[in-house]
């Protein structure tokens, strides 16, 4: 350890060697999840509490996870992605964790639309309310600066929320892990196999094969027609056990909307995507739309942005990731292209290290910087 302590502070430079050595720990007590590590040995366990707290007569529960042995260095504000499970969801609860004995004041709240696999505008604006109470009310009694940390589909809401007036000036930075940047092209990725951003298939991963089917899932409550929504549901519940499962007889069944929706998530001509997005359901229509960050306005966007991103990533490739960079601007976004990081889980390796330990120190940075 004292050899890699060493060799961190040449690659560092001496100002920055107890963040760097910091930055492992962290990487290491994530990868050690409930087991033991160098981190939980030297910190005391974490705080856990939960509070409930209302914007604009929404109500909301989070859980805050506060230092055990150290003054803050600043809060987190930590998106849980597709789990029944929520902000209780045993993998966040251990990340939480880990993050909290770093120094950070961290809250989970429940985002309905991951909890049901279904994302959309409202989480957006829940998101936003937690970090308007975050940076304005007393329940949370949180320090500053602000971040806040997302998964997958869960980083658009995320960025739209940051860069929300309400708390745009407040937030000081977006961690997005494995994060989209325009709808139509992570859809047309993930139902063709064909990637407008990274080029022609062989390129860039192979999609999962179940990736389709929980876009699918994402956007039934979307749908009017109860008996589409449940055909929908078990025509994607098969597809994601077994791809090769028979739903011919459901298919036959399907009304107007559904069968619009399901044409889209089966397609594989990409030239067709605009044409079969042009035939959704009005509601759907409307969450893909406002949910696609290249029809935002990002200049309002205040937040330093940290992308990593999984080379290998196969639910939506690291060009994505690549744009929203290039959208943000060279001086407010880094990227961090992490070998072995499939999509958001984290394996073990030296690939994976080097990036996600710079990850790791340059939040770090941001955060003590203030």
């Amino acid at each position: 350890m004292l050899l890699l302590a060493l060799s961190v502070s040449q690659l560092a430079g001496c100002g920055s060697v107890h963040r760097s050595y910091e930055s492992m720990l962290l990487l290491g007590d994530v990868q050690s999840g409930a087991e033991d590590s160098r981190l939980k040995a030297i910190t005391a366990d974490p705080e856990r509490s939960t509070v409930a707290y209302t914007v604009e007569d929404r109500e909301h529960v989070a859980d805050v996870y506060r230092p055990g042995d150290r003054e803050p260095r600043g809060t987190l504000v930590l998106i849980h992605g597709f789990t029944e499970h929520g902000r209780r969801d045993p993998r966040l609860v251990e990340f939480a964790t880990s993050m909290a004995r770093t120094g950070f004041v961290v809250v989970t709240p429940d985002v309905e639309g991951p909890k049901t696999m279904a994302v959309g505008l409202d989480d957006a604006r829940d998101i936003g309310d937690t970090l308007e109470h975050v940076t304005t009310g007393d329940e949370l009694s949180t320090e500053p600066p602000v971040g806040v940390m997302a998964f997958s589909f869960a980083v658009g809401p995320s960025i739209i929320a940051a860069k929300d007036p309400r708390v745009a000036d407040h937030v000081g930075f977006l961690v997005a892990v494995g994060g989209y940047y325009d709808m139509v092209d992570a859809i047309t990725y993930v139902t063709t196999g064909y990637d407008p951003v990274g080029g022609e298939t062989g390129e860039v991963a192979e999609p999962r094969r179940e990736g389709k089917w929980v876009v699918l899932l994402s956007q039934l409550d979307r749908i009017a027609d109860e008996r589409d929504r449940e055909l929908l549901r078990s025509i994607a519940e098969r597809r994601i056990e077994a791809h090769w499962a028979d739903v011919d007889d459901e298919v036959e069944q399907l009304g107007d909307e559904g069968e619009a929706v399901y044409a889209l998530i089966t397609n594989t001509e990409p030239g067709r995507v605009d044409e079969l997005l042009a035939g959704l359901p009005e509601d759907v229509s409307h969450q893909i739309d406002g949910l696609d960050l290249a029809q935002r306005d990002l200049s309002r966007l205040q937040a330093r942005l940290v992308l990593v991103h999984g080379t290998d990533d196969d639910v939506i490739p690291i060009g994505h990731s690549e744009r929203l960079k290039a959208a943000v601007g060279e001086d407010q976004a880094r990227l961090f292209p992490a070998g072995g990081l499939y999509h958001v889980d984290i394996t073990p390796g030296l690939r994976d290290g080097w990036q996600l330990w710079r990850a790791a120190a340059h939040v770090l940075y941001l955060a003590d910087r203030h």
